[in-house]
């Protein structure tokens, strides 16, 4: 990968951080508010949505960057980023069912369960911090191979 690729990625990544914190504000919500605030539902929805679309173009990067195929659907970049050896199969395998639940948000708005949106945003926030780090561990790797 070429060093602007990496720089460009990792603007990405820093991108992912003020998502994250502001879905981590509403993990205090309890279930009962959730249901009964709009606010609240549709900004924690906007979040996931936001966090996992910002995942899926960094994985896109970087699978373009390594010069591999790029993946046609979310759900499968995250296999391709387990692949290419950003991080491994395990981990891809806890975070791919994020994309069926960003395309649950995205494309099947009336029939959206709080109760699994609302139990979501801890595994979401747990597995898009490592998420992070396993991606900024790699681009470190790939900017010190750079340097050799």
């Amino acid at each position: 990968m070429k060093r602007n690729e990496i720089e460009i990625i990792q603007e990405k990544l820093a991108a992912l951080q003020p998502y994250s914190k502001e879905l981590k504000l509403l993990q205090g919500v309890t279930l009962e508010e959730y249901c009964k605030n709009n606010l609240y539902r549709r900004t924690t929805e906007r979040l996931i949505q936001l966090i996992i679309e910002a995942a899926t173009v960094i994985n896109n990067m970087i699978v373009k960057g390594l010069g591999k195929e790029v993946p046609s659907d979310y759900y499968s970049s995250f296999f391709k980023m387990a692949e290419v050896n950003v991080f491994p199969v395990s981990f891809a395998l806890e975070i791919t069912p994020s994309a069926g639940l960003r395309n649950i948000i995205v494309h099947e708005y009336q029939k959206i369960d709080d109760v699994i949106v609302h139990g979501s945003m801890r595994k979401v926030l747990d597995y898009y911090l490592q998420y992070m780090n396993y991606v900024n561990d790699f681009l470190e790797n790939k900017m010190t191979d750079g340097n050799r």
